[in-house]
């Protein structure tokens, strides 16, 4: 997955994107904004419509407003003389020729002046308690109406003197003079029918002997679409029928249009033009499609081939390179010569360097052979030299001289059966010197008891000899003063060689008895040759006495660095091919 992430052609195609993304933007949303314009043509339409189509009863339901405006304040002077108030209103309907009925009502719900002069008592009405606590302009149909008894459309106006309110002024529209003023219909009256509609939600104008009421919409839905005017909305009417509802508003917070159409009938909404939203997509995923074929087929197919051989080359592959086609991009051809050139200069320093890296390897193991040889002649000399001593301690002396030139000749032996001179395996070292030391002094030690633990550990080749050398003294130390820890058994030697925490550490202990003296080794020759040794290399060195599960004894515990092994000591670490 990271590969994909990261390679060219994603890259280019992520610029691609966005490089394309404000023009694709640009594109949706003109696109966008075009089919919304459609949209809102389509629903003006249809507004329009349904504003001519009442015209005429919106007309007259506005002038009766007004009038009702203009004898609120003449009825509210004339209160005092319900008669003469009356008459002005009957003379005032009489020259009208369209309203049927007007009345004050007093906030008491009494009307005692009315175009008909009768008296009437709303206290008790519900539709005077609403008018009362919203004491606003409003419309409101009455099948029955309580003066004419029929179908009136009201013109409810509230009067007031300063902030109080004084009563209702109300004006009757006959819904015969609706029908008068109405313009004959071409449409078949189940497939489209117009209502005026109060904010109540009551249709002002309808036939309920023609099933009209059944084209109107729920309660919920029309309160939904008075709330929200100016809209179209497809749902199903109180009749159970699929219509489209369009409510257009008349005079604010007060009469609405609402058309209740067949869905044929409606202007057909235009849908959302996915396909022309989604070109700039397509478009951009073609272009990303021929940019990645295009960067596959031009530069990754060849840069892989190139990639290819630059890993044959790592992983030590030297055969003959193989060469990018000549159809190849003229800037890879000149990376793939370039790198063909480079290949060949290295085989040709790598030979170089492993003929000097053999001649030099063959020297230094003859140089090794040398000296042991020259050694092991130092050995036979002393030996013939302690033969012919009589002196105890002088054969003493030789005889640790001896041990210390054979320990020599050993790590040179090593060094010379080496397959490689310049590993610097320290344990094979330790082993071998192990070995030795205990051959040597095989005839002349006590029954031993030895435990020894090694693991692989790496030490410089400037260091091995010495650390070597401390490692030969300190066995040649324990042998000389190990002893049984208790009576009736071996005497306990234990050497160990591990890795702790990236160092090597060396440990060479013998037993001692619980009641012996501890041995001072302080200022022998050999404590002072591997202090100096463990100073020549740098590395931590503690002897002296140990009590642990084993018993008593004495240790010599030598800690230094390791070489590194692997990729790092090869100059190579954290690099990938």
């Amino acid at each position: 997955m990271p590969r994909i992430r990261n390679g060219l052609a994603t890259r280019l195609a992520l610029l691609l994107t966005l490089a394309l993304a404000p023009l694709g933007s640009i594109a949706v949303y003109s696109e966008f904004q075009s089919w919304q314009a459609q949209e809102k043509a389509a629903q003006d339409a249809m507004l329009a419509r349904t504003i001519d189509s009442v015209s005429g009863p919106r007309a007259l339901l506005e002038s009766a407003m007004i009038s009702a405006m203009r004898l609120g304040s003449e009825a509210a002077a004339r209160l005092d003389d319900p008669t003469g108030c009356s008459a002005y209103l009957a003379d005032y309907i009489a020259r009208s020729g369209f309203y049927s009925f007007a009345g004050f009502i007093d906030v008491q719900g009494q009307m005692r002046c009315s175009s008909t002069s009768a008296f009437l008592d709303f206290a008790a009405s519900p539709d005077f308690q609403f008018a009362l606590d919203n004491p606003v302009p409003s419309f409101s149909f009455q099948r029955d109406g309580a003066v004419s008894r029929r179908a009136v459309v009201l013109a409810n106006r509230p009067v007031f003197e300063g902030d109080d309110l004084l009563g209702f002024m109300s004006v009757s529209i006959g819904r015969d003079r609706f029908d008068a003023i109405s313009p004959p219909s071409s449409l078949d009256a189940g497939t489209k029918i117009t209502f005026l509609v109060n904010a109540r939600g009551d249709a002002l104008t309808r036939d309920e002997a023609n099933g009209q009421h059944e084209m109107l919409p729920d309660a919920a839905l029309l309160a939904d679409l008075i709330d929200r005017p100016q809209r179209m909305l497809r749902a199903t009417s109180a009749g159970g029928e699929e219509r489209v509802f369009v409510l257009a508003e008349l005079v604010p917070d007060q009469l609405y249009a609402l058309s209740s159409l067949a869905p044929e009938q409606a202007v057909p909404a235009q849908d959302l033009p996915y396909w022309q939203l989604g070109f700039p997509v397509l478009m951009w995923l073609a272009s990303i499609a021929v940019v990645m074929l295009a960067v596959h087929y031009l530069v990754v197919r060849h840069l892989r081939q190139i990639n290819g051989e630059l890993r044959r080359f790592a992983l030590g592959n030297r055969d003959g390179f193989r060469r990018l086609p000549d159809d190849a991009p003229r800037e890879l051809r000149e990376i793939d010569t370039t790198f063909t050139k480079m290949a060949l200069l290295i085989r040709r320093d790598e030979i170089e360097q492993e003929e000097a890296l053999r001649e030099k390897t063959v020297l230094l193991k003859e140089v090794h052979h040398r000296v042991k040889n020259n050694l092991q002649m130092i050995a036979s000399i002393l030996n013939l030299q302690i033969r012919r001593l009589s002196d105890p301690e002088a054969r003493a002396i030789l005889q640790g001289v001896q041990g210390r030139v054979r320990s020599l000749a050993t790590i040179h032996r090593t060094f010379y059966e080496q397959k490689h001179v310049s590993d610097s395996y320290a344990t094979g070292f330790f082993e071998t010197v192990l070995t030795e030391t205990l051959a040597l002094a095989q005839s002349e030690m006590e029954p031993l008891d030895i435990e020894t633990e090694f693991e692989a550990v790496d030490v410089a080749h400037d260091k091995i000899i010495p650390a070597a050398l401390l490692f030969s003294e300190a066995l040649s130390n324990a042998l000389k003063y190990a002893q049984p820890p208790r009576p009736g058994t071996a005497a306990q030697l234990r050497v160990s060689c591990c890795n702790r925490n990236g160092d090597a550490e060396l440990r060479v202990r013998n037993s001692l008895p619980e009641e012996a003296p501890e041995p001072d080794c302080s200022g022998g020759l050999g404590h002072e040759l591997m202090t100096a040794f463990a100073l020549q290399i740098s590395g931590d060195l503690q002897i002296g006495p140990v009590r642990d599960a084993r018993g008593f004894g004495w240790e010599m515990c030598l800690r230094l660095p390791m070489t590194p092994t692997g990729p790092e000591r090869s100059g190579l670490a954290g690099r990938a091919f």
